[in-house]
Parts: structure tokens; sequence; C-alpha cells
């Protein structure tokens, strides 16, 4: 049965679209926000190495810290060396001074440290070795104990969603420099 012109005009003109357009709004506003997590939120990658040697290298250091000229109670300071082997594809992007967990066996909690050194590996081998120095309070229990295992997680870089997405994509691609040597004609 057809409904008079009449009566869908009146309905028309009385009817309101205000919950479409709240919906629509909070929908723009979440897409929005999604958009800048996507394109601004970092996202730590990290490389892992399950072999772990702690050596007897262990130092004291004091600090006086101080907090607006007066000065608090000395702070001893225990640092130690520790190496780890990552293999050849890891340690290319390992450089000094990146931050690391070193998660001993037997500890609970994980110890920061930061690379001191990256010794390359040799022609023929597959693996380097990345030196650490880990340093805590030492007033707090000695959680070292020489030769012990653990694993090492070393902060190689921090990217975005979008770039992982790019990535993924084949359309953010580093490709190496075109190296062309001299061809000898026979």
């Amino acid at each position: 049965m057809a409904t008079p012109f009449s009566r869908t005009i009146r309905s028309l003109s009385t009817d309101n679209y205000y919950i479409s357009l709240v919906g629509l709004g909070a929908a723009i506003l979440l897409a929005l926000i999604w958009t800048h997590w996507f394109i601004t939120t970092p996202i730590v990658s990290y490389e892992i190495s399950e072999q772990v040697y702690v050596t007897s290298k262990e130092s004291l250091t004091s600090l006086f810290p101080s907090t607006r000229g007066v000065t608090k109670k000395v702070q001893v300071i225990r640092q130690r060396i520790i190496y780890a082997e990552f293999q050849n594809e890891a340690i290319e992007k390992i450089r000094s001074g990146q931050a690391a967990f070193v998660h001993i066996f037997g500890n609970s909690r994980p110890i920061s440290a930061t690379v001191v050194n990256v010794i390359y590996p040799t022609v023929g081998s597959s693996k380097g070795t990345v030196v650490l120095q880990a340093s805590i309070d030492a007033a707090k229990p000695n959680p070292f104990f020489d030769g012990e295992g653990g694993k090492v997680q070393i902060e190689v870089e921090h990217i975005t969603p979008a770039t992982f997405v790019l990535r993924a994509s084949g359309l953010l691609t580093e490709t190496p420099p075109l190296s062309v040597s001299p061809q000898k004609y026979q």
C-alpha cells in the first residue's frame, strides 16, 4: 500500500539525525586516534642472545648525588663486564651505547646494561661478540656469578606500526647500492 506524499514529507521534517551524527563523530574521532597511534607510537625491536658469559671483571664506582647543592649519602655502583654472542645478521644492527637487559639464570629481575664494544665476526665465523657493562647499586645483593649463563636483549631500533606495514608490503625497503666491479673481457 502506498504512503501518501504529505505524510512522508511530514515524517522527514520531524525526523532528526542527531544519533547518526553523534555516532559518525565518534567513529571519526576513534579513526583519528588510531591513525595517530599507527603513525607515531614507537615499538622497540630487540636482538636476543642465549649465549652469555659473565666475567669476573668488576669495578666499584662512588657517586655523590646531590639535590640543589645538598650532598646526600655516597652511592656505590657495581659495574660488571658481560660477553654475549650474536649471529652475524644481528651483530650488524648492534652499536655501542645501545641499551640492553641481562637476564641471569637464578635471578628473577633483569639487569640494565649498555653495549660497550662490538667485536665483529672474523672471516668464516657466523657469530660476533658484544661486550656489555652492567651497573647496579652495590648496596643491593650481588646478582652476578662468574661464568653463569642467561640471556641478553639489546634494543636495536624503535619503529612505528606504519613502518612495519610498509616493510611487510615491500614499499619501504632499503636496498644496498649497486656495486659495479670492472669486468675483464676474454
